[in-house]
């Protein structure tokens, strides 16, 4: 039967286990399921994080970063996104109803758009939606966002990734100009986005979901370091740093999170042996201030400087 799914809740682990998992039991009948999450980046399944956002600008912010299971590139959420994912069979799906569905939902909103060739929803050549499709055997998901009022200064600096030099052989994001609906209509907000959804889909049968009532099994997964982490594809990356007896460089490679190897090297006149220093670092989970904290250490220990 055609059902709505709303998530109530907006932790980003639990929404995108939520779609997850109404994925993996999808049946030929369509679902749509809309959801809001809490100021978070969301990688690709086949992304490096670290090459996709600013880790200490969302620690000092307290937002989350979560690997979803899809591939494609990495996108910012707040609550001034409308989340939206149809989920139903492989041999069901249309691309042209989804989209044909979101412009009548955005029409509703007196929002005239038209599609791109990326997959994008453009109002005046500025994308206002993206969207992305994932199948797994033979169920089928078409899901996407929508910026009804989001932070961009929020995201901006929340996918600008630290300015280490990065060589990464994962899939990078691509970033396009993006405008917010309610910057072309004030009165536009994700409640009306949400409704608009709703009454463009047809359906009286609406389920709402919370963490009592629905515990998708893979959350605890999405929250671990091990997924977070360890899913990027191998890296490597250069950290340089000026110390008062010269420049030091430092060369890693990072395959599963850990440091496979790593190279220090200084522009100094005094000959330093770091050979130690990088035994220790080997093998250690890869995170350049506590990259720069060990080194640090143990010039504090083995040599003076200042």
């Amino acid at each position: 039967m055609k059902k709505i799914v709303i998530s109530e809740e907006f932790d980003p682990c639990f929404n995108i286990a939520a779609e997850h998992q109404l994925f993996l039991t999808s049946q030929e009948d369509l679902h749509l399921f809309l959801w809001q999450n809490d100021s978070s980046v969301i990688i690709g399944r086949n992304q490096n994080l670290y090459a996709e956002c600013d880790l200490e600008y969302l620690k000092e912010h307290n937002m989350k970063a979560v690997r979803r299971f899809s591939g494609g590139g990495a996108v910012y959420h707040d609550k001034g996104n409308v989340n939206f994912t149809f989920i139903t069979k492989e041999a069901s799906a249309s691309h042209d109803h989804f989209i044909k569905l979101i412009q009548s939902a955005m029409q509703q909103l007196g929002i005239d758009c038209e599609f791109s060739g990326r997959n994008d929803l453009l109002f005046n050549n500025r994308k206002f939606s993206g969207h992305a499709y994932y199948t797994d055997g033979d169920n089928y998901m078409y899901h996407g966002t929508v910026l009804v009022n989001v932070n961009f200064e929020q995201l901006e600096n929340a996918l600008t990734p630290s300015k280490i030099k990065l060589k990464s052989k994962g899939v990078e994001s691509v970033r396009s100009r993006v405008i917010n609906l309610s910057e072309i209509n004030s009165e536009i907000t994700a409640q009306s986005v949400i409704q608009a959804f709703i009454e463009t889909f047809e359906c009286k049968n609406i389920e709402y979901i919370n963490k009592i009532n629905f515990q998708p099994p893979l959350e605890k997964l999405l929250s671990s370091d091990n997924w977070m982490f360890a899913q990027s594809p191998k890296f490597d990356v250069e950290l340089e740093r000026k110390y008062s007896f010269g420049n030091m460089s430092v060369y890693i490679s990072i395959a599963d999170d850990l440091i496979q190897n790593v190279k220090i090297n200084t522009d100094s006149l005094m000959l330093y042996d770091f050979k130690a220093c990088e035994k220790e670092l080997y093998k250690t989970r890869f995170n350049e201030p506590a990259v720069w904290d060990y080194i640090e250490r143990y010039l504090s220990n083995h040599l003076e400087f200042s």
